[in-house]
C-alpha cells in the first residue's frame, strides 16, 4: 500500500523567540504518514459527510504523528544548532552541559574565532556516521537544505560569520573527538575533511591539500594536553530525568564518560553512552539503555554490578521497550513494539524474539 507524506514542523512553545548568548530555541519537525487510498476514500466521503471525515483525518494523523527537534545553543564564540528524533533525547541534555566548556576551549585556542557546530542524531540507528570540518562562511555549510523552513530561528549568526564548520551525524554526541575536531580546524584553517555521505550539492569548499590527513586520522589521534585538560573536567549534567533526582541519583561528564552518582558520593554506575532510562514502579528499579540493544540494571537499593546486558533485539526509532514484572516467577519480561522477529533455536524450532526474560540472579534468559 502506498503512502503520501505530509510534513509538518511548529515552533515549540514556551521556547524563545530569538536566541541570546546562552540562550536556546526549538523547533519541532517531522512528518505525518497517510496512505493514498485512505486520503481517496476520505475525499470521496468528504462530500458526503464533512463531519465524520474530519474526524477520520484527525484521527489518522494522531496516529501516524512523528516529530523532529532543532535546538540551537550559542555562546561567545560557538553556534550549537542540534538535531534530535524526539525531544526527550538525552543527547540534549548532554550537549547542553558541555556547551559552555567548548566554547571556553575555542577562546582558549583562539578568542578572535567563531564556530558552527552541527549534531544530527542518527536516532533510528542508520549508522551514518558523517563527519565534517572545514574553514568558511557558515551559510555555505547549513543542513538540511530549506533550513529553518517557515519558523523562527534567529539566523545573524550564521548568515554572518565565518569560522570552522563542524558537521556530526552519529548516534551519539562525544566530547573527545569534537575537541580534537575544533583543535584541528582552528589550527588549520586551510584544511576541509569529511567522511561519509557528501552533505552537499557540490563540493567547491572541500579540498585537501595533504590526503595523508583524514577526518579518521584526526579522531584517531592521542588527545593533545589542552583536549585532555577539558576532558578530566567534571560536570553535572543539566537538566537530568525528574526520576533520577527523585531517587537521589546524580549524573556527572567526565573523561567523555557518564557517571551515575548517589548524593551520598557513591558511585553507581559508569557508561560511555546512554540511550535512554526506563523505570518499573511496581519494584522501583532501573534499567538503563547504552544503546538500542543492551542494557544495564539498578536495582531497589541503587546496587548495580556494572554488567551489560544483551537483548535479543534491536529497538528501532519508533519501537517503545516495554517492562512487567512477575512476582510468581520473581523476573521481569523486557518486550518491543513494532515488527515481531522470528529465529530459530539451537533445536531448530522457530521462536518469538521480540521478548527476553531477566533477573539478577540468572540476567537476561528465554525460558519462562
Amino acid at each position: 500500500m502506498h503512502k503520501i507524506i505530509i510534513p509538518h514542523c511548529f515552533y515549540r512553545k514556551g521556547a524563545q523567540n530569538h536566541l541570546s548568548l546562552g540562550g536556546y530555541a526549538q523547533l519541532n519537525c517531522g512528518y505525518y504518514s497517510v496512505p493514498i487510498d485512505k486520503i481517496t476514500n476520505i475525499y470521496i466521503e468528504f462530500c458526503m459527510k464533512r463531519i465524520v471525515i474530519f474526524l477520520l483525518l484527525f484521527t489518522s494523523l494522531t496516529t501516524f504523528a512523528h516529530e523532529d527537534t532543532y535546538m540551537a545553543i550559542e555562546k561567545s564564540n560557538v553556534h550549537i544548532k542540534v538535531r534530535v528524533g524526539y525531544k526527550t533525547s538525552l543527547n540534549v541534555s548532554i550537549i547542553e552541559s558541555y556547551a559552555e566548556i567548548i566554547n571556553t576551549f575555542i577562546r582558549e585556542i583562539d578568542p578572535t574565532e567563531k564556530v558552527f557546530i552541527q549534531f544530527e542524531e542518527d536516532y533510528c540507528f542508520s549508522n551514518y556516521d558523517l563527519v565534517l570540518v572545514a574553514y568558511d562562511e557558515f551559510k555555505k555549510f547549513l543542513i538540511p537544505s530549506g533550513f529553518p523552513f517557515r519558523y523562527k530561528y534567529d539566523m545573524s549568526y550564521i548568515n554572518t560569520q565565518k569560522g570552522v564548520n563542524i558537521i556530526i551525524a552519529q548516534k551519539y554526541f562525544k566530547l573527545e573527538p569534537l575537541l580534537k575536531l575544533l583543535e584541528f580546524g582552528l589550527k588549520n584553517k586551510d584544511y576541509a575533511l569529511a567522511k561519509g555521505k557528501n552533505f552537499f550539492d557540490t563540493e567547491q569548499s572541500l579540498h585537501n591539500p595533504k590526503a595523508t590527513i583524514t577526518i579518521d586520522s584526526v579522531m584517531q589521534s592521542e588527545s593533545s594536553h589542552l583536549t585532555k585538560k577539558y576532558l578530566s573536567k567534571k560536570l553535572e549534567l543539566k537538566n537530568p530525568p525528574n526520576l533520577l533526582t527523585q531517587k537521589n541519583i546524580n549524573i556527572f561528564l567526565q573523561h567523555d564518560s557518564i557517571f551515575f552518582v548517589h548524593t551520598n558520593g557513591t558511585e553507581i554506575l559508569k557508561l560511555e553512552t546512554l540511550y535512554s532510562i526506563n523505570y518499573d514502579n511496581s519494584t522501583d528499579c532501573l534499567f538503563i539503555l547504552d544503546s538500542n540493544r543492551s542494557f544495564y540494571f539498578i536495582n531497589q537499593n541503587l546496587k548495580s554490578n556494572q554488567k551489560q546486558y544483551d537483548f535479543t533485539f534491536k529497538l528501532s526509532c519508533s519501537d517503545k521497550l516495554t517492562i512487567t514484572y512477575s512476582e510468581k516467577d520473581a523476573k521481569y519480561k523486557l518486550r518491543k513494539g513494532g515488527r515481531t522477529i522470528i529465529v530459530v533455536d539451537e533445536n531448530g524450532n522457530e521462536i518469538n524474539a521480540d521478548w527476553v526474560y531477566f533477573d539478577e540472579a540468572n540476567g537476561v534468559t528465554r525460558k519462562e
